[in-house]
Formats: structure tokens, sequence, C-alpha cells
């Protein structure tokens, strides 16, 4: 299982909505910083080329100039690594490429939430703390109408606004993918293209063996609490069709005037089956929720066998520490957003 990690807050839905504050400030890494790291990228790419020059020429040696044993091993050994360097450079290059293009995004997104608080500004809304806040909800019923029509205008403007950072925020997330793509890519954290039996991940091995039994494992235990669940309903409605059945044992004692002590007796059995019945309920309800969870758990364990197999690298998000023990709020609404 190949583990790509990311951003930990970035990797998590967003909980923006209509309505909520919409963040307009810029916290992410400097595009300048960033396309000059991806130009470093494109330099090393440059210079693997020479080496790839190097190990071309070497593997073309003729025969007239180097010939023997030595020399043909020479160049067996440099045909192999033109062609590793050879695969490297192109790695970079795409690598670097990628990286420039995510500049060019991220200094997109900045001024984009720079128009944002500017348009934000002089439509009247109320910009504070880095977020652009919706106006009031309700209006009074005897609200004059002037009134009314700037309240129209300006949530009309929050809705733009709204649109406007949903569409920043969908284009950044899509560029932050290629970018973690062209990572895995230059990485090679994919499964050998031969089905090897193992795949890297993380600076350890997985072995698909121990994905597959996992697998199986998890997929036994959702079959064993989905049969245990419905072995706890079917005492449930066994319970049920004997109370019933007790009880019209007692209503026939009771209309035919039969002693007490029989009556009571009954009236015993129907309530003893009464508290069997109530603990069945209970332990069918802890039984569907036993079977619910390993269910869950089957259906990841399968996802990951399956993305493992497809060779597609899975996002991981690192849980970060409560805002309690950072020490500083957490502003997660205009981080997410």
């Amino acid at each position: 299982m190949t583990k790509v990690l990311v951003d930990a807050i970035e990797a998590q839905q967003d909980t923006l909505r209509f309505g909520d504050p919409v963040g307009c400030r810029y916290h992410w890494l400097e595009p300048d910083q960033v396309d000059a790291y991806g130009d470093s990228v494109r330099r090393l790419g440059a210079k693997v080329e020479l080496a790839v020059d190097a190990f071309d020429r070497t593997a073309s040696l003729s025969e007239e100039v180097f010939s023997g044993e030595a020399a043909d091993t020479l160049r067996t050994r440099a045909a192999h690594r033109h062609d590793e360097s050879a695969a490297v450079r192109d790695k970079l290059r795409g690598l670097g490429r990628a990286i420039n293009d995510y500049s060019d995004v991220l200094r997109r997104h900045r001024e984009g939430l720079e128009q944002l608080r500017a348009y934000a500004v002089s439509a009247g809304l109320e910009v504070r703390d880095h977020r652009i806040w919706p106006p009031v909800e309700t209006l009074a019923d005897d609200a004059p109408q002037q009134e009314v029509d700037a309240w129209d205008h300006a949530w009309k403007a929050y809705r733009q606004c709204f649109d406007t950072k949903v569409e920043l925020r969908d284009a950044r997330r899509a560029s932050t993918r290629d970018l973690v793509r062209a990572l895995a890519d230059f990485a090679d954290v994919h499964p050998d293209r031969d089905r090897a039996a193992f795949v890297a991940g993380g600076g350890r091995q997985v072995d698909f063996g121990d994905l597959r039994r996992e697998a199986a494992d998890e997929a036994m235990d959702a079959v064993d609490a989905h049969d245990a669940a419905d072995s706890a309903r079917h005492t449930v409605e066994a319970l049920k069709r004997r109370e019933q059945t007790a009880l019209g044992d007692l209503e026939e004692l009771v209309l035919a005037e039969r002693p007490p002590e029989e009556v009571q007796a009954q009236a015993d059995k129907v309530a003893a089956l009464h508290r069997e019945l109530v603990e069945a309920r209970v332990e069918a309800r802890d039984a569907d929720a036993v079977a619910d969870r390993e269910q869950a758990q089957a259906d990841r364990a399968a996802r990951t066998l399956a993305d493992a197999e497809a060779g597609r690298p899975r996002l991981v998000a690192q849980p970060s520490a409560p805002a309690a023990e950072q020490g500083t709020p957490v502003d997660l609404d205009d981080r997410w957003g």
C-alpha cells in the first residue's frame, strides 16, 4: 500500500456551506518559492542529460576502438545505465514542469483571493479576521423597501463571493492532485508492472499476500457478524411469537375463570418471556452494530487491496494536535475554505 503524506487538513473534506464565512486569506507557500524549486528540479534534469550522453557514447564504442570481453561488458553496462539515467531525466523534467505548473496555480489562487477580498469590500460586505461574513439572515417585516433592496444586493454579492471561492478552491485542489500524481510517478511508488511480491511504500515493504489475507479475514469476520445478527433477530421473532401465545393462553384462563394459582403461574410465564424478549432486542441491536462495524472494516480492507494492486497512491492525513495542545487557535473554516 503506497502512502503519500500531504497536508493533514487539506486531505479532509471541508465544511464550507452557503451562509458560512468565506475565507480570503492566502496561507500556502509563496508561488515564487515553489517556482524556484521547480526550476532547480529541471536544472537537475539537465545535469542528468550529461550522464545520459556519456553512457550513450560509451555504449556505442566500436569494436575497432575497444574490443574484447571487458569491452563487451562495459558496453552492456553502459547501455543499461543509459536507459536508467534517461528514465530519471524524463521523470525529473516532468516533476519540474508539474511543480512550475503548481506555482502558477498558487499564484492565480493568491491573486484570486486578493480580488475576492477587494470585491467584498467594494460590495459593502463585512470583512473581518480574513473572512467575508454573510449579511444578516432575516429582516423585520416592516423594513423599508430601501433596506430590503440593500439586503438583497448584499446577499447576491455574498453569493458571488461564495461561488468564486469554491471555484478557486477546486482549481487549487485539482492541481494538487496532479502534483501528487507527478510525485508518485517520479518516486515510482506504484506496484511493479510484473506484479512482483512487494511494492515500495513509506520506507518499508508491503506484501500483497498480507493485504489479501487481511481482506479475506475482514470479509470472514463480516460474514460471521452478519450471521450472528441474523440469529439474534430470529431469536427476537421467536420470543415475540412465544410471548403472544402465552398472552393468548393467559386470556383464555382468565375468561374460563380458572383458579387464581393457574392464572398467576401463566402471568409469571408471560412476564419472564417479556424480560427475555427485552434482553434479546438489546442483544440484537448490539449484534447489528457489530455487523455494521465489521462490514465497514471489510470494505476498507477491500479498497486498500484494490488500490494497491491498481497502483493508485492513497492520501493519508496525519491527525493534527488539538488546538488546546498547540497553544494557538486553529482557523479551520478559513484553512479549509
